[in-house]
């Protein structure tokens, strides 16, 4: 029996037009605001002088705060979070990518506790309190502005650890499709990649049995994400391929598509380890990662959902045997992210060597396995790291 709870109470304001809105909303939380904006985003384009001009006009107060760190770093938000209680901040607006979103919610908890935002993330600390937040996301990739979650890096312990409550909602989602052409070629194609990785992993390679209407929501949005980045990546201002891009990075991960799926994140815990070690930019290692270890589990067992994969997305034939259809699969998605959107296929590339692999797997397996469709141990984990040197 399928059985599951589903919960998301994020507004979102689709569109140019409803970006006016912003301030009104803004407006009902409070009038002391902290605005924290992409560094890169403020510098191609005028959009946050628009959006603080239109705070002022109606008489927000507005504290405004530059990020540029691919991984936002837990120092920051505690940093941050004092700079809100000593200014009384009454609502939180982040206008940029993952990052940045992700910093404003763990912001928004750290408010309201007196430990670090280390020692909430990790449970010695109980949330109670958080303050409001509104989404302005500038890339098509994370999902951020529609979930309730984030990742936040600590370099000092090597650690990269994510988080989640439902108090960390956005209260309003601006999802601007314009916003998003600020971004260049290299991190449009790395959030496209992304995007696919969270329907991918999360949900659809997984073990239990689906619903037929969530399988095809999943595959439908995968195909559509290959066509429109396809698209985008040839033409970075087309409207059309942008507008699609949102609402399909929105819907990959606003819980949704996890109803009843048993969410597994093999590829995720193995690249939030890399990050974490390495700091490189999460959709990066990820697209290193994922076809490796498509490729192992369907040599040992998980042909037959893998080549499904490849006949729904990527239009892959069946071939005399399910084990050969799922290696098409898997150089079908090679090709899309390595030849399409040229995303670097090595660890190689960002200089990552197997000094730290073992080290690595044991923080995620502590000596047992992961299920998933196929169960994974610390030994196939070190095997597929290896496979991406």
């Amino acid at each position: 029996m399928y059985q599951f709870r589903f919960y998301n109470p994020v507004t979102v304001y689709f569109g140019l037009e409803k970006f006016d809105e912003l301030p009104t909303v803004a407006r009902y939380y409070g009038d002391r605001a902290l605005v924290l904006y992409s560094e890169a985003f403020n510098r191609h384009t005028d959009y946050v002088d628009m959006i603080l001009r239109m705070l002022k006009e109606r008489d927000i107060y507005t504290l405004a705060i530059s990020e540029s760190m691919p991984n936002p770093r837990g120092e920051f938000v505690d940093r941050i979070s004092r700079l809100c209680r000593n200014e009384r901040i009454e609502v939180l607006i982040g206008i940029g990518g993952g990052s940045v979103l992700d910093s404003v919610k763990a912001i928004s908890a750290s408010v309201y506790t007196n430990a670090s935002c280390w020692e909430w993330i990790t449970g010695k600390e109980e949330l109670k309190m958080a303050l409001p937040v509104i989404a302005v996301p500038t890339t098509a990739a994370t999902g951020s502005e529609m979930n309730s979650g984030g990742l936040i890096s600590f370099p000092e312990r090597r650690e990269k650890l994510s988080f989640g409550h439902p108090l960390l909602f956005p209260k309003a989602a601006f999802i601007i499709p314009e916003f998003t052409a600020s971004q260049s070629r290299e991190y449009t194609a790395a959030g496209c990649a992304d995007v696919m990785f969270h329907i991918m992993e999360g949900n659809y390679f997984t073990r239990a049995p689906k619903m037929e209407t969530h399988l095809k929501v999943m595959e439908e949005l995968m195909k559509n994400l290959v066509k429109y980045s396809r698209i985008v990546v040839e033409d970075l201002h087309n409207y059309d391929a942008r507008a699609n891009l949102c609402v399909i990075a929105s819907w990959a991960l606003n819980g949704f598509l996890e109803n009843g799926t048993g969410r597994i994140a093999v590829c995720h815990a193995l690249e939030h380890q890399i990050s974490g070690y390495y700091d490189i930019p999460h959709a990066k290692g990820m697209a290193v990662i994922v076809p490796k270890w498509l490729r192992y589990i369907a040599e040992r067992g998980g042909a037959e959902q893998v080549a499904e994969f490849g006949k729904a997305v990527f239009d892959v034939k069946s071939k005399k045997s399910k084990l050969q259809t799922a290696i098409e699969t898997v150089d079908k998605l090679e090709y899309f992210l390595y030849a399409e959107l040229m995303l670097p296929s090595s660890f190689l590339a960002y200089g990552i060597t197997d000094k730290h692999f073992n080290e690595m797997v044991q923080n995620i397996c502590h000596g047992g396995k992961l299920t998933g469709i196929i169960n994974l141990d610390s030994h196939d984990l070190v095997n597929i790291l290896n496979s991406c040197l």
